[in-house]
């Protein structure tokens, strides 16, 4: 891939958006938007450029690494003091709201194709995790509250791998040909063990990796290069470990940020430093071959009911379970229009929709194959500029 042109064009638009990049993101074009449309600018839709040899497998690995390192790194920044006062909110979110939010986009699903109610609850369980760092620009808002912030970054660290759970079981329901063929009582103890096992390998590998850490500067036996390594070894350590296990990699990842014990403001700094420019690399990349490989291809088989739920999805189907689950908050209407419309969908739900498809084999079954990708990846290219768009408008509207 690094001798084609494809990697010229990356690397000058790393650069020249590097060179511009507040002056950009005051103008809300995010990087992700930049990055999308330069995939789908050199794809068959347009330059037609051959996509790098990268399948399915590759890419998912990418979205596995990209999530993980991004969720660490985006929970170490969290005080988690703040966090048991705001618990409130983000807990209405994901155990009232995530689910609402699966159940509407099952029976919109139901409603606009014709497709049998297991592969509706998996395009809505696809589609259900929110992706923050599309919207990154406006968490540093200090004129947004905190507890708004923080809520929609601890939604977005653990919906990702609550879904997962579900997603796999509602995979097993399919392949098995119905749900009487499951073993209820296996999928629950799974659900269980991956979140229960997930939270508590994060828990400890955050506090003995912190405390290590804290220590080797301590002692000033730790390069500060080390420092910033730390990050990514530690994010990786913690999601291999927890898949090993049998836990979610991905809860295990936001709970080991979230729980990396170093007091160190150092050393914190450092690790936001590589994380954040890492997992921003990843995460450009990642949507640059998505824009690549998947734009064209879900284009070219949109209809007018995947147009209408994919823009259901970003709407309604997220806006009217938010407001249900946070009635009763005392939270005014426009804190509420906040978090409910800043659910994203991103890295997450591409990385389940390559799962889907790569363990079903539903090219075989090709109306259900076209309904689920083009679905799902117009779902998140629209995300990536709606979102983007709209962050310029809601900072000007808090700091009125």
């Amino acid at each position: 891939m690094l001798d084609t042109p494809l990697a010229l064009i990356v690397a000058l638009a790393l650069f020249a958006f590097g060179l511009w990049s507040r002056w950009v993101e005051e103008r809300a074009i995010t990087a992700p938007m930049l990055f999308v449309s330069l995939g789908v600018m050199t794809g068959p839709l347009l330059l037609d450029w051959s996509a790098p040899g990268i399948d399915a497998e590759g890419l998912k690995t990418i979205a596995e690494l990209t999530l993980a390192l991004i969720l660490f790194t985006d929970a170490s920044q969290i005080n988690r003091s703040h966090l048991a006062k705001f618990e409130n909110l983000p807990l209405r979110l994901l155990a009232v709201g995530l689910p609402l939010t699966i159940a509407a986009g099952t029976l919109v699903a139901l409603g606009l194709f014709d497709i049998g109610w297991s592969t509706a609850l998996l395009l809505a369980i696809i589609l259900a995790p929110t992706d923050a760092a599309l919207a990154q620009t406006v968490f540093g808002e200090k004129s947004i509250s905190e507890s708004l912030r923080h809520s929609i970054t601890v939604e977005s660290g653990l919906n990702d791998g609550l879904a997962l759970p579900v997603l796999l079981m509602t995979i097993a329901v399919i392949g098995a040909g119905g749900i009487l063929a499951v073993d209820h009582l296996h999928w629950l103890s799974f659900f269980l063990q991956q979140i229960l096992l997930g939270a508590v390998t994060g828990i400890l590998i955050g506090r003995v990796g912190g405390f290590l850490i804290q220590r080797a500067s301590a002692r000033q036996s730790m390069d500060p290069v080390f420092q910033r390594l730390a990050s990514l070894a530690l994010a990786l350590l913690t999601y291999t470990s927890a898949e090993h296990l049998g836990g979610n990699g991905f809860i295990s990842a936001f709970m080991a940020g979230l729980f990396l014990q170093s007091h160190q403001t150092v050393v914190i700094s450092r690790l936001k430093e590589f994380g954040e420019a890492e997992g921003q690399l990843l995460s450009l990349i990642m949507f640059f071959l998505f824009g690549l490989i998947y734009v064209p291809g879900a284009l070219q088989h949109a209809s007018l009911p995947v147009v209408i739920y994919a823009l259901l999805s970003l709407t309604l189907i997220r806006i009217v379970p938010v407001f249900l689950c946070l009635a009763g908050t005392g939270l005014r209407l426009r804190d509420k229009a906040f978090l409910a419309w800043f659910g994203p969908r991103g890295i997450a739900s591409i990385l389940y929709l390559l799962l889907a498809i790569d363990t079903l084999g539903f090219r075989e079954q090709t109306e259900y194959y076209d309904v689920l990708f083009s679905t799902s990846v117009l779902t998140v290219f629209l995300s990536v500029f709606l979102h983007g768009f709209s962050v310029p408008l809601w900072t000007r509207l808090f700091r009125r």
